[in-house]
Protein backbone atom coordinates (compact mmCIF):
# COMPACT_ATOMS: atom_id res chain seq x y z
CA UNK A 1 0.00 0.00 0.00
CA UNK A 2 2.90 2.45 0.79
CA UNK A 3 5.70 1.44 -1.89
CA UNK A 4 4.92 4.65 -3.75
CA UNK A 5 5.07 6.99 0.09
CA UNK A 6 8.59 7.67 -0.46
CA UNK A 7 7.33 9.62 -3.89
CA UNK A 8 4.05 10.85 -2.55
CA UNK A 9 5.80 12.29 0.24
CA UNK A 10 8.19 14.04 -1.96
CA UNK A 11 5.57 15.36 -4.28
CA UNK A 12 3.36 16.87 -0.88
CA UNK A 13 6.76 18.25 0.41
CA UNK A 14 7.44 20.17 -3.06
CA UNK A 15 3.49 21.31 -2.87
CA UNK A 16 3.86 22.75 0.25
CA UNK A 17 7.65 24.67 -0.18
CA UNK A 18 5.21 26.40 -3.77
CA UNK A 19 2.73 27.02 -1.10
CA UNK A 20 5.26 29.44 0.73
CA UNK A 21 6.81 30.37 -2.82
CA UNK A 22 3.47 31.28 -4.22
CA UNK A 23 2.16 33.41 -0.80
CA UNK A 24 5.23 35.04 -0.94
CA UNK A 25 4.94 36.07 -5.16
CA UNK A 26 1.13 37.46 -4.09
CA UNK A 27 2.43 38.87 -0.66
CA UNK A 28 0.79 42.45 -1.95
CA UNK A 29 -2.27 40.86 -2.87
CA UNK A 30 -2.86 38.60 -0.46
CA UNK A 31 -2.21 41.22 2.43
CA UNK A 32 -4.17 44.58 0.81
CA UNK A 33 -7.00 41.70 0.71
CA UNK A 34 -6.80 40.22 4.39
CA UNK A 35 -6.07 43.67 5.53
CA UNK A 36 -2.40 42.93 6.65
CA UNK A 37 -0.73 45.64 5.59
CA UNK A 38 1.44 47.38 8.10
CA UNK A 39 1.97 50.97 7.64
CA UNK A 40 5.25 52.88 8.20
CA UNK A 41 5.72 55.57 11.37
CA UNK A 42 9.34 56.44 10.71
CA UNK A 43 10.31 55.82 14.42
CA UNK A 44 9.97 51.75 14.38
CA UNK A 45 8.39 50.95 11.41
CA UNK A 46 11.15 52.57 9.14
CA UNK A 47 10.19 51.27 5.97
CA UNK A 48 9.17 53.22 3.10
CA UNK A 49 6.02 51.77 2.03
CA UNK A 50 2.66 49.74 3.36
CA UNK A 51 4.09 46.41 3.45
CA UNK A 52 2.25 43.00 3.57
CA UNK A 53 2.44 40.98 6.72
CA UNK A 54 1.84 37.59 5.22
CA UNK A 55 5.55 36.10 5.86
CA UNK A 56 3.62 33.64 9.07
CA UNK A 57 0.78 32.92 7.07
CA UNK A 58 3.51 31.51 4.24
CA UNK A 59 5.50 29.57 6.50
CA UNK A 60 2.29 28.15 8.11
CA UNK A 61 0.32 27.33 5.00
CA UNK A 62 3.11 25.44 4.11
CA UNK A 63 3.16 23.29 7.20
CA UNK A 64 -0.45 22.69 7.24
CA UNK A 65 0.14 21.47 3.43
CA UNK A 66 2.31 19.12 4.86
CA UNK A 67 0.68 17.86 7.52
CA UNK A 68 -2.51 17.38 6.06
CA UNK A 69 -1.39 15.59 3.16
CA UNK A 70 0.63 13.29 5.77
CA UNK A 71 -2.98 12.79 7.53
CA UNK A 72 -4.56 12.48 4.46
CA UNK A 73 -2.22 9.42 2.84
CA UNK A 74 -3.04 7.38 5.12
CA UNK A 75 0.68 5.97 5.96
CA UNK A 76 1.55 4.98 9.18
CA UNK A 77 3.23 7.53 10.61
CA UNK A 78 3.04 9.33 14.40
CA UNK A 79 -0.51 10.85 13.72
CA UNK A 80 -1.39 12.24 17.34
CA UNK A 81 1.90 14.54 16.49
CA UNK A 82 0.41 14.76 12.97
CA UNK A 83 -2.98 16.60 14.56
CA UNK A 84 -1.12 18.42 17.02
CA UNK A 85 0.89 20.29 15.25
CA UNK A 86 -1.61 20.81 13.03
CA UNK A 87 -4.16 22.00 14.90
CA UNK A 88 -1.61 24.29 17.07
CA UNK A 89 -0.40 25.75 13.61
CA UNK A 90 -3.70 26.82 12.53
CA UNK A 91 -5.18 27.70 15.98
CA UNK A 92 -2.17 29.94 16.83
CA UNK A 93 -1.54 31.05 13.59
CA UNK A 94 -5.07 32.49 13.48
CA UNK A 95 -4.26 33.71 17.15
CA UNK A 96 -1.81 36.44 15.69
CA UNK A 97 -3.76 36.77 12.57
CA UNK A 98 -6.17 38.04 14.40
CA UNK A 99 -3.71 40.47 15.65
CA UNK A 100 -2.39 41.48 12.59
CA UNK A 101 -5.91 42.39 11.47
CA UNK A 102 -6.51 44.58 14.47
CA UNK A 103 -5.59 44.51 18.00
CA UNK A 104 -6.18 41.77 20.28
CA UNK A 105 -5.63 42.36 24.48
CA UNK A 106 -2.35 40.78 25.66
CA UNK A 107 -4.15 38.70 27.86
CA UNK A 108 -6.42 36.80 25.45
CA UNK A 109 -3.31 36.21 23.43
CA UNK A 110 -1.72 34.35 26.69
CA UNK A 111 -4.38 32.57 27.43
CA UNK A 112 -5.09 31.39 24.24
CA UNK A 113 -1.52 29.71 23.77
CA UNK A 114 -2.42 27.55 27.20
CA UNK A 115 -5.28 26.35 25.91
CA UNK A 116 -3.48 25.45 22.40
CA UNK A 117 -0.48 23.98 24.77
CA UNK A 118 -3.36 21.61 26.49
CA UNK A 119 -4.93 20.73 23.23
CA UNK A 120 -1.36 19.66 22.19
CA UNK A 121 -0.74 17.36 25.20
CA UNK A 122 -4.10 16.18 24.91
CA UNK A 123 -3.21 14.86 21.35
CA UNK A 124 0.27 13.77 22.13
CA UNK A 125 1.28 12.81 25.30
CA UNK A 126 4.56 12.46 24.10
CA UNK A 127 5.60 15.98 24.72
CA UNK A 128 5.22 15.55 28.26
CA UNK A 129 8.28 14.41 29.87
CA UNK A 130 9.11 12.98 33.73
CA UNK A 131 12.82 13.86 33.89
CA UNK A 132 15.07 16.87 32.55
CA UNK A 133 17.24 15.90 30.50
CA UNK A 134 20.97 18.26 31.06
CA UNK A 135 24.16 17.24 29.31
CA UNK A 136 26.70 18.36 31.86
CA UNK A 137 24.38 17.36 34.59
CA UNK A 138 22.28 14.60 36.19
CA UNK A 139 18.75 14.53 35.11
CA UNK A 140 16.68 15.45 36.91
CA UNK A 141 13.24 13.99 38.11
CA UNK A 142 10.06 16.70 37.58
CA UNK A 143 5.94 16.17 38.21
CA UNK A 144 3.13 16.54 35.72
CA UNK A 145 2.28 19.73 36.95
CA UNK A 146 5.30 21.25 37.53
CA UNK A 147 6.28 20.49 34.01
CA UNK A 148 3.11 21.77 33.11
CA UNK A 149 3.57 25.16 34.54
CA UNK A 150 7.07 25.02 33.45
CA UNK A 151 5.73 24.47 29.80
CA UNK A 152 3.46 27.45 30.24
CA UNK A 153 6.09 29.60 31.26
CA UNK A 154 8.23 28.91 28.27
CA UNK A 155 5.84 28.91 25.67
CA UNK A 156 4.27 32.20 26.40
CA UNK A 157 7.37 33.79 27.05
CA UNK A 158 9.48 32.35 23.88
CA UNK A 159 6.22 33.38 22.07
CA UNK A 160 6.39 36.92 23.22
CA UNK A 161 10.22 36.97 23.03
CA UNK A 162 10.22 36.17 19.37
CA UNK A 163 7.67 38.38 18.62
CA UNK A 164 9.64 41.34 20.61
CA UNK A 165 12.72 40.85 18.23
CA UNK A 166 10.49 41.24 15.01
CA UNK A 167 11.96 44.46 14.74
CA UNK A 168 14.35 43.96 11.30
CA UNK A 169 14.36 41.96 8.41
CA UNK A 170 15.93 38.90 8.57
CA UNK A 171 16.29 38.68 12.14
CA UNK A 172 13.36 36.60 12.66
CA UNK A 173 13.48 34.21 9.75
CA UNK A 174 16.86 33.43 10.08
CA UNK A 175 16.31 32.30 13.87
CA UNK A 176 13.72 30.09 12.63
CA UNK A 177 15.84 28.71 9.77
CA UNK A 178 18.55 28.00 12.80
CA UNK A 179 15.93 26.63 14.83
CA UNK A 180 14.68 23.87 12.34
CA UNK A 181 17.68 23.21 10.63
CA UNK A 182 19.15 21.99 13.86
CA UNK A 183 15.92 20.17 15.06
CA UNK A 184 16.36 18.52 11.56
CA UNK A 185 19.57 17.25 13.05
CA UNK A 186 18.83 15.96 16.23
CA UNK A 187 15.26 14.48 15.80
CA UNK A 188 13.98 11.48 14.02
CA UNK A 189 10.90 10.40 12.19
CA UNK A 190 7.91 12.67 11.80
CA UNK A 191 8.90 15.30 13.70
CA UNK A 192 12.31 15.51 11.68
CA UNK A 193 10.23 15.64 8.14
CA UNK A 194 8.13 18.56 9.88
CA UNK A 195 11.72 20.63 10.75
CA UNK A 196 12.61 20.06 7.21
CA UNK A 197 9.12 21.77 5.95
CA UNK A 198 9.38 24.64 8.01
CA UNK A 199 13.42 24.82 7.52
CA UNK A 200 12.67 25.02 3.85
CA UNK A 201 9.55 27.22 4.55
CA UNK A 202 11.75 29.59 6.60
CA UNK A 203 14.15 30.02 3.99
CA UNK A 204 11.53 31.25 1.32
CA UNK A 205 10.46 33.91 3.54
CA UNK A 206 14.16 34.84 4.41
CA UNK A 207 14.44 35.64 0.54
CA UNK A 208 11.42 37.80 -0.18
CA UNK A 209 12.01 39.31 3.90
CA UNK A 210 15.67 40.35 3.13
CA UNK A 211 14.15 42.25 0.36
CA UNK A 212 11.91 44.15 2.30
CA UNK A 213 8.96 42.05 0.40
CA UNK A 214 6.81 41.67 3.31
CA UNK A 215 6.86 41.28 7.16
CA UNK A 216 6.41 37.68 9.08
CA UNK A 217 3.11 39.16 11.16
CA UNK A 218 2.04 38.03 14.55
CA UNK A 219 0.60 35.61 12.68
CA UNK A 220 4.22 34.30 12.19
CA UNK A 221 6.05 35.00 15.37
CA UNK A 222 3.06 33.21 17.32
CA UNK A 223 2.30 30.40 15.45
CA UNK A 224 5.70 29.32 14.10
CA UNK A 225 7.26 29.79 17.45
CA UNK A 226 4.81 27.72 18.79
CA UNK A 227 5.21 25.01 16.74
CA UNK A 228 8.75 25.06 16.99
CA UNK A 229 9.07 24.90 20.32
CA UNK A 230 6.67 22.00 20.64
CA UNK A 231 9.00 20.05 18.10
CA UNK A 232 11.91 21.57 20.50
CA UNK A 233 9.56 19.96 23.81
CA UNK A 234 8.96 16.38 22.09
CA UNK A 235 12.71 16.16 21.00
CA UNK A 236 14.17 17.15 24.74
CA UNK A 237 11.52 14.54 26.10
CA UNK A 238 12.87 11.87 23.66
CA UNK A 239 16.33 12.26 25.00
CA UNK A 240 17.49 14.17 21.67
CA UNK A 241 18.68 17.07 22.55
CA UNK A 242 19.86 18.78 26.23
CA UNK A 243 18.23 21.78 28.26
CA UNK A 244 21.52 23.51 27.95
CA UNK A 245 21.50 23.10 23.71
CA UNK A 246 17.80 24.95 24.36
CA UNK A 247 19.11 26.96 26.34
CA UNK A 248 21.67 28.43 23.66
CA UNK A 249 19.34 28.09 20.79
CA UNK A 250 16.98 30.61 22.38
CA UNK A 251 19.45 32.86 24.51
CA UNK A 252 19.49 35.84 22.64
CA UNK A 253 15.65 36.85 21.98
CA UNK A 254 14.79 35.64 25.36
CA UNK A 255 17.58 37.20 26.93
CA UNK A 256 16.75 40.50 24.79
CA UNK A 257 13.12 40.47 26.49
CA UNK A 258 13.92 39.60 29.86
CA UNK A 259 16.41 42.67 29.66
CA UNK A 260 13.44 45.14 28.01
CA UNK A 261 10.63 44.18 30.65
CA UNK A 262 13.53 45.28 33.49
CA UNK A 263 15.03 48.31 31.43
CA UNK A 264 11.60 50.15 30.48
CA UNK A 265 10.23 50.31 34.00
CA UNK A 266 13.66 51.67 34.89
CA UNK A 267 13.09 54.82 32.43
CA UNK A 268 9.69 55.36 34.01
CA UNK A 269 7.74 53.28 31.07
CA UNK A 270 5.62 50.44 30.10
CA UNK A 271 7.44 47.32 29.87
CA UNK A 272 5.34 46.25 26.81
CA UNK A 273 5.97 49.79 25.43
CA UNK A 274 8.03 49.29 22.07
CA UNK A 275 11.32 50.87 21.69
CA UNK A 276 14.45 50.91 19.50
CA UNK A 277 16.71 49.64 22.24
CA UNK A 278 16.47 46.31 21.27
CA UNK A 279 19.99 43.98 20.46
CA UNK A 280 19.46 44.21 17.07
CA UNK A 281 18.85 47.95 16.90
CA UNK A 282 22.09 48.96 19.13
CA UNK A 283 24.22 46.13 16.38
CA UNK A 284 22.14 48.09 13.67
CA UNK A 285 23.26 51.50 15.21
CA UNK A 286 26.82 50.55 15.42
CA UNK A 287 27.43 48.15 12.33
CA UNK A 288 24.68 49.84 9.77
CA UNK A 289 21.72 47.56 9.08
CA UNK A 290 23.47 44.97 6.99
CA UNK A 291 26.45 43.94 8.83
CA UNK A 292 24.68 44.47 12.12
CA UNK A 293 21.97 41.07 11.07
CA UNK A 294 24.85 39.53 10.15
CA UNK A 295 26.28 39.91 13.21
CA UNK A 296 23.25 39.03 15.14
CA UNK A 297 22.16 35.90 13.01
CA UNK A 298 25.92 34.74 13.28
CA UNK A 299 26.02 34.62 16.65
CA UNK A 300 22.53 32.62 16.86
CA UNK A 301 23.63 30.40 14.59
CA UNK A 302 27.59 29.54 14.99
CA UNK A 303 26.22 29.40 18.80
CA UNK A 304 23.67 26.73 18.13
CA UNK A 305 25.16 24.56 15.79
CA UNK A 306 28.32 24.54 17.64
CA UNK A 307 26.21 22.59 20.46
CA UNK A 308 23.78 20.79 18.24
CA UNK A 309 26.82 19.06 16.36
CA UNK A 310 28.92 18.37 19.50
CA UNK A 311 26.50 18.47 22.40
CA UNK A 312 29.59 18.38 24.72
CA UNK A 313 30.40 21.90 24.14
CA UNK A 314 27.05 22.90 25.03
CA UNK A 315 28.46 25.09 28.46
CA UNK A 316 30.91 26.68 25.94
CA UNK A 317 28.61 28.01 23.06
CA UNK A 318 26.20 29.36 25.70
CA UNK A 319 29.32 31.41 27.72
CA UNK A 320 29.83 32.44 24.02
CA UNK A 321 26.35 33.93 22.89
CA UNK A 322 26.01 35.20 26.48
CA UNK A 323 29.46 37.08 25.99
CA UNK A 324 28.24 38.43 22.67
CA UNK A 325 25.01 39.24 24.14
CA UNK A 326 25.73 41.38 27.21
CA UNK A 327 28.77 43.07 25.00
CA UNK A 328 25.95 45.17 23.40
CA UNK A 329 22.97 45.13 25.87
CA UNK A 330 23.51 45.71 29.47
CA UNK A 331 20.93 47.17 31.73
CA UNK A 332 22.93 50.54 32.32
CA UNK A 333 23.33 51.53 29.16
CA UNK A 334 20.40 52.40 27.69
CA UNK A 335 20.54 56.33 28.17
CA UNK A 336 20.91 57.01 24.12
CA UNK A 337 18.11 54.55 22.80
CA UNK A 338 15.79 56.37 25.45
CA UNK A 339 16.86 59.77 24.13
CA UNK A 340 16.49 58.53 20.62
CA UNK A 341 13.05 57.37 21.76
CA UNK A 342 12.37 60.72 22.92
CA UNK A 343 13.41 63.00 20.25
CA UNK A 344 11.25 60.88 17.69
CA UNK A 345 8.09 60.19 19.41
CA UNK A 346 6.31 63.80 18.14
CA UNK A 347 7.71 62.89 14.70
CA UNK A 348 6.23 59.39 14.62
CA UNK A 349 2.90 60.35 16.16
CA UNK A 350 2.49 62.94 12.92
CA UNK A 351 3.21 60.38 10.50
CA UNK A 352 1.49 57.76 11.92
CA UNK A 353 -1.71 60.00 12.03
CA UNK A 354 -0.90 61.03 8.39
CA UNK A 355 -0.41 57.67 7.06
CA UNK A 356 -2.63 55.88 8.49
CA UNK A 357 -5.26 58.07 10.38
CA UNK A 358 -5.15 55.54 13.58
CA UNK A 359 -4.93 51.98 11.33
CA UNK A 360 -1.89 50.01 12.85
CA UNK A 361 -0.79 53.14 14.93
CA UNK A 362 -0.15 50.94 17.56
CA UNK A 363 1.67 47.91 17.37
CA UNK A 364 4.06 46.82 20.50
CA UNK A 365 6.08 44.37 21.59
CA UNK A 366 4.15 42.21 22.74
CA UNK A 367 1.13 41.40 20.79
Amino acid sequence: MFADFPAFSGLILFVSVLTAVLVCLNARAIGAWLGVMANPDAFRKRHHAPTPQVGGIAILLALSTWLAGMLWSGAPLERPLLLALLACALGVGLIGFTDDQRETTPLSRMLSLVVFLGVAFAIEPGFITKILNWGSFAPTRISLFAYCLLMILTSVGLVNAVNMADGQNGVVGSMFAVWSGCLVLVSTGTSQAAALVLFLASLVFLAFNLRGKLFLGDCGTYGVTFVIGLLVALAHARGEISLETVIVWFFVPVADCLRLLITRPMRGRSPFEGDRDHIHHRLEDEMGKIKGFLTYAGAVASTSLLCTLEPKFALVSLALVTAFYFSYARLTDGRAGAEANAERIPEAANNVVALSSGENARRQDVR
